[in-house]
């Protein structure tokens, strides 16, 4: 099983290749901004890491969001034009889901909270066994202490540290350094589905509109 899998939903992009088990390629750019430059390049050199053409790819795997509007719609359009070229199908996962796989097992619940800005972040809460417990929100910090678990739980993202000063509880255990969606991650993740078509019209997660705004028309 060989897959090819991107993200570029937070800000940084990252590209890997998952090949029988293995990472067999991986490269990252750690700018917030520039994906629409840095992801067809960081294909390309991932697939020349690996030693394969792009139709060796089994699958092909992306994060739906939530998070950057521009990043998730440049992620979304590459794998598309690239499942078309190859006819390859395309794997979908929320970048929450994936932000939590890469945390280690624990007997806590897990909170992963990304900065959106304006006083919010994209939320989503999981089970001790990595399962959701909801689906992801876009969640103001003013009203947080409703959809975090009633006990003790792990947090981690982008915007951990906003949530946990604006609970101030002692049983939140701050987990730090987890600021995106890893794409070896992805890759290990979606090579382990029993899925045959993946998400047959794999669309954006997105939880508002964009901050940026279209002129009106005269």
């Amino acid at each position: 099983m060989i897959v090819l899998a991107f993200d570029c939903a937070t800000g940084p992009t990252s590209v890997a290749l998952w090949r029988d088990g293995t990472l067999a390629g991986r490269a990252d750019d750690a700018r917030p901004q520039g994906q629409a430059e840095s992801l067809v390049p960081l294909i390309g050199a991932v697939l020349q890491q690996a030693g394969i053409a792009p139709v060796a790819v089994d699958r092909i795997a992306i994060t739906l969001g939530p998070g950057s509007f521009t990043g998730v719609r440049i992620a979304v359009a590459a794998a598309r034009g690239l499942a078309l070229a190859i006819n390859r199908p395309v794997f979908g996962l929320s970048s929450l889901e994936v932000m939590a796989a890469a945390l280690p097992p624990a007997a806590l619940p897990t909170m992963i909270a990304v900065d959106a800005r304006r006083g919010e972040v994209y939320g989503q809460c999981f089970a001790p066994d990595g399962k959701a417990m909801g689906q992801p929100l876009a969640l103001a910090l003013e009203t947080i202490a409703e959809h975090v678990p009633a006990g003790p739980f792990r947090l981690a993202g982008s915007g951990a540290a906003l949530v946990d000063a604006r609970l101030g509880r002692p049983d939140v255990v701050l987990i730090p350094g987890l600021v995106a969606p890893d794409a070896a991650v992805l890759a290990a993740r979606v090579a382990g589905m029993n899925a045959v078509f993946g998400t047959p019209t794999p669309e954006p997660i997105y939880l508002r509109a964009p901050d940026a705004k279209l002129p009106a028309s005269a």
